[in-house]
């Protein structure tokens, strides 16, 4: 625990992972109509400026990133799975309570700001993810139900891109539908 009392909230991989998060993320935003409505690049980007698809773009770009990681780097970090679910979880919070609170006040939705909370939430969920890999002590087995727990959130977002529940965190404020 004293690695946790001692806990350094960004270390030069933060930095870097902040960083392409923010791109991919940035790209994903515009990617879906960029690519002339590609069916395979609504899978990870966003089909409409919906709530939901705000935070399906931030995940996929952390998911993206992190499997990048998982693929070149040689030791697997402590905690990986249960510290990357905490990090989508902190997105699925952050960004709803950022995005309502600010329509809520201006009654419009404005391109850049959308764009300034996902960078917000990626720096908040990265300071949770290292948080938990530092801070938090789990056995394997549990570890290995979080990649599976993993697994299913993305899949989760998969699908609702292609079958949206009529709720209000799915709607396209701009031009007032659901999904595609």
């Amino acid at each position: 625990m004293e690695e946790c009392n001692n806990f350094k909230h960004f270390s030069k991989e933060s930095v870097i992972d902040i960083i392409l998060i923010c791109i991919i993320g940035t790209i994903f935003h515009f990617a879906y109509e960029f690519s002339g409505r590609n069916i395979l690049v609504a899978l990870f980007s966003a089909v409409n400026e919906s709530i939901w698809e705000h935070i399906k773009i931030a995940c996929m770009s952390i998911y993206i990133v992190s499997f990048i990681k998982m693929a070149i780097k040689e030791k697997r970090d402590k905690n990986l799975w249960i510290s990357l679910f905490f990090k989508i979880i902190s997105i699925i919070i952050i960004i709803p309570i950022f995005f309502y609170s600010y329509r809520a006040i201006l009654g419009i939705e404005i391109l850049y700001l959308d764009l300034i909370i996902l960078y917000i939430s990626i720096i908040i969920s990265e300071i949770v993810e290292n948080y938990v890999k530092k801070c938090l002590v789990i056995s394997s087995k549990v570890e290995d139900i979080y990649k599976y727990i993993n697994i299913i959130v993305i899949l989760i977002f998969v699908i609702f891109t292609f079958w949206t529940p009529n709720l209000g965190i799915f709607r396209d404020f701009t031009v007032e539908k659901y999904r595609i």
